[in-house]
């Protein structure tokens, strides 16, 4: 049935000003790569315009008090939420149109019209918690909606999915999306990122694994600076896939953050655009294994000049596209390897009360 490729000219009106990372360039950037495949007899997918979430929708998240401070904040022409977030008078429209991506791909797939679906929105969402700020972070991080976290109990409270596996491959950790589903079973939460003890928001430790019935359902391998390929595809195969397959998804939401590419200039990690494909490619296998393939991707961070590559590569797993990557294969140096096995050792053993880890 083909991939859905979630996309709006408005996204590109949400202004974060001069010099700000999260511009409107990092979309402009992927579209102007995927036109010119195009032009070349190749495509990605199917072109898809996202619909604006209505405010309801936004509220199975957040705080009618947190979005009513968004709307009014964007109407008086602040350009600020705090001192990382910016906004202009256009960003609350743009960010609930980001919301509607995802429920739009996500209802597209449920028509039976695509197999799977990735959402290039902005602003991103993973850091915004019910009420904005989210656990101890200073502030909310580029983000304004939690674009995946809606999806999620969207598909939850009006789809009948049960379960809803959320991967989150950013390099920040989804400190708002752990924060919204801390205490569910029904939503788990998966996060592969950089040592928060390194990098913003400081969240994402190995022993942060939910409460109540949400015990076990929070999951997340931080790695340190300077992990590649072989460091992302060895938390896949021993932490990532085991605890998905017994978790046994009815659906996969994945925050992709390509800013764990090693050109980023926010982030220590070493990631190829390859790394990306590769990442992917054992995503939809899940997906494909477990739930019919069901996964849609929505675009997080990512700011440095080998974006438009990684996304591409993304694409092409997604689709089953052929595609070669220009940024090949990196490996992680032996020092640094060494730090990821005994992270990943320590996952799996605060993990094992929960799940069986071989």
């Amino acid at each position: 049935m083909g991939t859905a490729i979630v996309y709006s000219s408005r996204y590109l009106e949400h202004d974060t000003g001069h010099f700000h990372p999260e511009s409107p360039t990092r979309l402009q950037s992927i579209m102007e790569r995927l036109e010119q495949e195009r032009a070349k007899g190749k495509t990605f997918g199917t072109l898809v315009e996202p619909r604006l979430a209505s405010r309801e929708e936004v509220e199975l998240v957040h705080s009618s008090e947190y979005v009513e401070r968004v709307k009014r904040s964007c109407e008086k022409g602040l350009r600020h939420l705090d001192s990382d977030t910016s906004i202009c008078p256009e960003s609350y429209d743009v960010a609930r149109l980001a919301v509607g991506g995802l429920l739009v791909a996500c209802e597209r797939i449920l028509a039976r019209e695509f197999s799977n679906a990735i959402a290039l929105v902005r602003p991103p969402g993973h850091h915004a918690g019910a009420s904005g700020r989210a656990l101890t972070a200073p502030t909310a991080g580029f983000c304004i909606f939690n674009n995946v976290a809606v999806a999620a109990e969207k598909l939850r409270r009006e789809h009948g999915i049960d379960r809803v596996l959320i991967l989150d491959y950013d390099c920040h950790h989804g400190n708002g999306t752990q924060e919204i589903f801390y205490a569910s079973s029904s939503v788990m939460y998966l996060s592969i990122h950089q040592d928060g003890r390194t990098l913003y928001p400081g969240t994402g430790s190995i022993n942060e694994m939910g409460e109540g019935e949400g015990v076990g359902y929070t999951v997340n391998i931080p790695l340190p600076p300077g992990s590649s390929d072989d460091a992302y595809a060895k938390a896949m195969a021993d932490i990532v896939e085991p605890i998905a397959e017994q978790f046994d998804p009815e659906w996969i939401l994945a925050s992709v953050g390509f800013d764990a590419l090693h050109d980023d200039p926010i982030t220590g990690m070493d990631l190829s655009a390859q790394g990306f494909r590769d990442l992917f490619n054992s995503t939809i296998r899940l997906a494909s294994s477990l739930c019919q393939g069901r996964c849609v991707v929505t675009l997080e961070g990512g700011y440095g000049k080998i974006l438009p590559d990684a996304a591409l590569a993304t694409l092409s797993a997604m689709a089953g596209v052929s595609y070669d990557p220009n940024d090949k294969t990196r490996k992680t140096l032996p020092t640094v390897m060494r730090s990821v096995e005994l992270a990943v050792e320590e996952a799996k053993e605060a993990l094992s009360p929960y799940w069986k880890m071989e």
